[in-house]
C-alpha cells in the first residue's frame, strides 16, 4: 500500500535554497502538463503545491481565496513570495504586471491585429500563443499604459 501524503511532505519536494527567503523556491517534482504549476496530492485532493504551503506558514484561506505569487513564478513555493487574495486581486497583479510574458513589442502588434478582422484563434496561431492570451490582451490584460 502506497505512503499517504501529509501536508508538511510538501516541503520534501522544494529546493529551499538555504533558507534564503528573498529567492524564489522552486518545485523540484512533476508540474502539470497543461498549465506547468505544481501540484500536491493529499487524502487523495490535488491542489497546487504553493496553495499548501501558504496553508502550513500563514493559515488556510478564507473561502473564494487564491494564492498569489508576487514573484510571478508559477513554480515558486517561497511562502515570502505568496499572499492569500481574491480572483480579482490575482486578476488585477496580472493586468498590473504584464503576465502573459509577451514583451511590449509583441502586445502592441497584436493590439493592432484586434482592431482589423483576424479571429482570435488567428491571431494567437500566429504568434503561438492560446487563443485566451488574446483575448485578455484585447480585454485589456497585460496592455500596459504605455502602448
Amino acid at each position: 500500500m502506497p505512503k499517504k501524503n501529509r501536508h508538511v511532505d510538501v516541503f520534501k519536494w522544494i529546493d529551499m535554497k538555504g533558507g534564503d527567503n528573498l529567492e524564489c523556491w522552486p518545485w523540484k517534482g512533476k508540474v502539470n502538463k497543461k498549465d506547468g504549476r505544481p501540484y500536491f496530492t493529499i487524502k487523495g485532493k490535488r491542489r497546487p503545491a504553493y496553495a499548501i504551503v501558504l496553508e502550513q506558514v500563514i493559515g488556510p484561506a478564507q473561502e473564494s481565496n487564491v494564492a498569489r505569487h508576487s514573484c510571478d513564478n508559477k513554480i515558486c513555493c517561497n511562502p515570502n513570495h505568496l499572499s492569500w487574495g481574491t480572483h480579482q486581486d490575482n486578476m488585477d497583479d496580472m493586468k498590473e504586471r504584464d503576465r502573459h510574458g509577451l514583451p511590449r513589442t509583441v502586445v502592441r502588434a497584436i493590439c493592432k491585429l484586434l482592431k482589423g478582422t483576424s479571429t482570435h484563434q488567428e491571431i494567437a496561431d500566429l504568434y503561438g500563443v492560446s487563443r485566451e492570451t488574446i483575448t485578455g490582451i484585447n480585454n485589456g490584460r497585460g496592455k500596459g499604459k504605455s502602448l
